[in-house]
């Protein structure tokens, strides 16, 4: 019983560092529209921390909500067309209108030209091992687009 108490300090820092370096979609912001065959950018927020983790994974997908009266299940339960797998590797960039941004990477990803029109989940799993035990972390996260 007394080795449970002594992990829970441990439990504590390991769940704030966790939040600390949550993944976000920083663009396209919510309701967009995007051409069906068109490109666009994506970019991938995550929020900077001293403490150690290494990505090692992303996915970014489209899913159509048609399905699911417009309200898709979310990317834990399904991610849809694949447009990126691979590595994700966050900057701090000196762009103009970046100063802001924690790291971050940027995308192009193009919209399949025979993608179903409509309200689509872009969703996002990002795959990190955290903190000096490597410990897996998968998130998931997504925001809303409209394919025309």
């Amino acid at each position: 019983m007394r080795f449970i108490f002594s992990l829970l300090p441990f439990l504590a820092l390991a769940t704030s560092v966790v939040h600390a370096q949550n993944a976000y979609i920083y663009t396209p912001t919510d309701m967009t529209e995007v051409s069906a065959g068109s490109s666009f950018n994506v970019t991938i927020a995550q929020g900077d921390s001293n403490s150690s983790w290494k990505n090692i994974a992303i996915v970014i997908a489209l899913l159509n909500c048609h399905e699911y009266s417009s309200t898709c299940l979310g990317p834990a339960e399904e991610l849809g067309t694949i447009l990126y797998s691979g590595p994700f590797n966050p900057q701090f960039t000196t762009e103009p209108g970046t100063a802001e941004l924690p790291p971050h990477e940027n995308f192009t990803l193009t919209v399949p030209s025979d993608f179903e029109t409509g309200q689509s989940q872009l969703g996002v799993a990002l795959f990190d091992l955290v903190g000096a035990l490597l410990f897996p972390y998968l998130q998931t996260f997504n925001t809303t687009i409209v394919v025309t």
